[in-house]
């Protein structure tokens, strides 16, 4: 028996482009290449899930592509203040004006954690939230069907483990070779006592 294979559509090709940015931008060392990386994979996602009539997750990841330009420079001034922090009523409006029960929760906790973690400047503490907003977003887009998002979820939830334990490494070695000193400068005194 001929058995076709299953169709692709534009949410599928949108939801592919999407899912190869999630796999970019983890892997970002920079804090500024974290956001760029964000915000063009968002861009994508908004048609995905635009097309898969996820319309409350479309909304919010322009909030999200907002939010990480405001994010871009170093230095916290007014302007980007300010426009950050107009996105976080936002999520609220966006999701009581395209409520879709579950989904539209789902996508808002993920949005809330998501935005806290953006407006971070450390590295470190912008990856933690990201695992928690990964948690939302995971759940929302099972119940949306979208097999790309679950996987860009997943995909970005393993590279931001893998890099929080390799800066957690870098971390310690300094630590270890500090505290081992003491204890060889102290072997070296006791070594040099006895043989007095």
């Amino acid at each position: 028996m001929l058995s076709l294979p299953l169709p692709f559509t534009a949410a599928d090709a949108f939801g592919a482009a999407a899912f190869a940015g999630s796999c970019l931008w983890p892997l970002m060392k920079k804090r500024r290449s974290l956001l760029a990386g964000q915000a063009a994979t968002n861009l994508m996602f908004i048609t995905h899930y635009v097309l898969l009539g996820a319309h409350t997750a479309a909304a919010l990841c322009l909030l999200v592509v907002v939010q990480a330009l405001a994010a871009m420079p170093e230095g916290r001034n007014r302007w980007q203040t300010a426009v950050f922090a107009a996105t976080v009523p936002a999520i609220a409006g966006i999701a009581a004006l395209t409520w879709s029960g579950l989904p539209s929760a789902l996508s808002s906790l993920g949005i809330t954690f998501s935005t806290l973690a953006r407006w971070q400047s450390d590295a470190l503490r912008m990856r933690l939230l990201l695992l928690v907003a990964g948690a939302f977003w995971v759940s929302h887009n099972a119940l949306v069907m979208s097999p790309f998002a679950m996987a860009s979820d997943a995909f970005a939830a393993a590279a931001n483990l893998l890099r929080l334990r390799s800066e957690r490494r870098k971390a310690a070695l300094p630590a270890a070779a500090a505290a081992a000193a003491p204890a060889a400068n102290a072997n070296a005194t006791s070594g040099g006592l006895a043989a007095a």
